[in-house]
């Protein structure tokens, strides 16, 4: 088990670039072996989002329709959110299929972040693949971060990702009851699914959050029919944060306090 430390020097590398620098990660930029779980304390995730949908339809009715869509607000630091970044990054630049966040920080429902990459597969089920597809570098440079980054090009105008490409989030149970009686409340695990260009976005965009003058404080990622759309269907809604924003009031993230479960 190992920490995120060892992404300090590309951490330094990303923070000092402009909009028009680039950087090309390469695999061997990061230490040879992820491991199955990296410990780290710079980030929290408040499980207990839910977002209210009505509809009374057309003229006086005795009913309203009322949905509710699940999710979560996640909070980091900037350099938290660089270093979350780099450890995709470092993910999608390994030959692993997923890889492990074990969050410390003392107020987060989630204990453990799961990331993990749907490796394409052949479409013609004749063609038989002996390994999967791996990458040796990446191309990165900032780019402006809008509040909804994935969204279509006509509500988002920096392009970042292709529908099919939009990550997958979903809670997780380590203990089985729990698992089997899909209680929210009790969700201790986040797991982020998509393809290998959406771990490249969502390592891009959360690097980018923290950039000096591209960043913004609040990101959102909404399920397709409910809001903006920026992931798939059955997705929860994904909203990250910067600790000093309405969301978090706090002056950074070991500050932050996060009500349990009502």
């Amino acid at each position: 088990m190992t920490d995120l430390n060892d992404y300090v020097s590309l951490s330094e590398k990303a923070a000092a670039l402009t909009a028009d620098d680039d950087l090309i990660f390469m695999a061997a930029d990061f230490p040879d072996n992820l491991a199955d779980h990296s410990v780290f304390d710079g980030f929290a995730v408040d499980t207990g989002f839910k977002r209210s949908l009505g509809w009374a339809g057309d003229g006086d009715m005795p009913f309203e329709i009322v949905d509710q869509a699940p999710g979560f607000n996640a909070v980091a630091d900037p350099e938290g959110y660089r270093r979350i970044g780099l450890w995709l990054m470092h993910l999608l630049l390994s030959d692993r299929d997923w890889a492990g966040l074990t969050l410390t920080h003392p107020e987060s429902h989630v204990q453990v972040f799961y990331a993990r990459i749907a490796r394409p597969m052949p479409r013609d089920h004749k063609l038989k693949q002996t390994a999967p597809i791996t990458f040796a570098s990446y191309e990165y440079w900032p780019q402006e971060v809008w509040r909804h980054p994935f969204a279509s090009s006509d509500m988002a105008p920096v392009h970042r990702v292709e529908e099919l490409d939009r990550p997958f989030f979903a809670l997780g149970w380590s203990d089985d009851a729990d698992r089997m009686a899909f209680a929210p409340a009790k969700a201790d695990q986040l797991i982020l699914e998509a393809t290998p260009e959406g771990i490249a976005a969502m390592a891009c965009v959360l690097m980018d959050m923290a950039h000096p003058t591209l960043g913004r404080e609040e990101i959102n990622m909404e399920p397709p029919r409910i809001g903006f759309a920026g992931t798939q269907h059955r997705s929860l809604e994904a909203r990250f944060w910067l600790p000093d924003a309405i969301c978090f009031a706090a002056e950074n993230v070991a500050a932050v306090k996060i009500p349990p479960h009502g």
